[in-house]
């Protein structure tokens, strides 16, 4: 069972020194994991077209799980970011809300490469429980970044779907 940490870091370093298309022969990978999870809130929210004149307070969690790999010069990060959040509104209402990018940058001399799936929920429940409204927002970005240049933006997917209110 101790095997299969190893055969999963190799994995990830053999895709990363793929992906970022050199692999110095003598350089040593460098591979870092991490998962953070941090209480959000509570945050003020003003009122909105969803909820006009009543305000609102978010609560919720937002969970960080990255990878990193590094060798020689040549640096890739692979982050999935994720937050469950409930929205408690002054007229009794609620908002039960989530949102989740997956992110992955390779960076090497001069170049950043990065992109950005990302997903936004919102389900807005009446005082009694019923759901009145349901929602998700969809994109997909990418960005290149040449010696502190921009070269390249691409907004390859922008999606709505339902209503947020």
């Amino acid at each position: 069972m101790k095997r299969r940490p190893l055969l999963v870091a190799a994995a990830l370093v053999g895709a990363a020194c793929w992906a970022l298309g050199t692999t110095p022969a003598l350089a040593a990978a460098i591979v870092t994991q991490q998962n953070i999870t941090t209480p959000v809130g509570p945050i003020p929210i003003d009122s909105d077209s969803c909820h006009p004149g009543a305000t609102g307070t978010l609560t919720g969690t937002d969970t960080a799980r990255s990878v990193t790999v590094q060798v020689g010069d040549q640096f890739h990060l692979s982050l999935t970011d994720s937050g469950p959040g409930r929205i408690d509104w002054t007229d009794g209402s609620y908002s039960i809300i989530s949102s989740t990018d997956h992110i992955a940058f390779n960076a090497g001399t001069g170049t950043v490469v990065f992109a950005d799936s990302h997903v936004d929920t919102a389900d807005n429940y009446s005082p009694t429980g019923v759901l009145e409204s349901s929602g998700r927002f969809k994109a997909v970005e990418h960005l290149t970044v040449t010696n502190g240049v921009i070269t390249r933006v691409a907004f390859d997917f922008n999606f709505i779907q339902g209503t947020f209110c």
